[in-house]
């Protein structure tokens, strides 16, 4: 599991790189539009997600008539989500939907024209926050794009 933890952080990086840094280069454009790449950050999060519903929470494995998983309540979730293979389906699903998200600031971006610290802060801030940076660009869109708050 750390293996696979390792790998899913450093997968998405070389392309948070080049969006950042070198967004006209051509390895960024066709990995930036590529359905491949944010596919497969999707793939990780079932792969994660399959191994917490294998493990289950501690308790529930101990027990011969187990409850089934409950992702309807906070508890359930907390339970899910408190056993490391539960921790690691949630890392996997936050890195999938902040480089979707990112994917698309940098689009976006693109075909803006957005300053450079747009673009950068946006993406370091999805990256690190994920929320964060998509507001902080669409608060960019909407008070200081020339495209004005057109959202697409």
């Amino acid at each position: 599991m750390n293996r696979f933890f390792t790998y899913l952080n450093l997968f998405p990086m070389p392309l948070w790189l080049a969006m950042m840094f070198a967004p006209r280069h051509p390895f960024t454009e066709r990995l930036g539009q590529s359905s491949t790449v944010f596919g497969l950050g999707a793939l990780h999060y079932i792969i994660a997600i399959l191994i917490a519903l294998k493990h289950g929470p501690p308790e529930r494995r101990q027990v011969a008539q187990p409850e089934p998983l409950n992702v309807t309540s906070l508890n359930g979730i907390r339970n899910l989500l408190s056993t490391r293979s539960g921790t690691l389906a949630a890392w996997a699903h936050m890195l999938a939907l902040d480089l979707f998200t990112g994917g698309w600031i940098y689009r976006q971006s693109r075909r803006l024209d957005a300053p450079a610290w747009v673009r950068i802060g946006s993406l370091l801030f999805t990256l690190m926050m994920g929320p964060l940076g998509l507001l902080l660009f669409l608060l960019w869109r909407m008070l200081g794009s020339k495209a004005g708050s057109a959202l697409e």
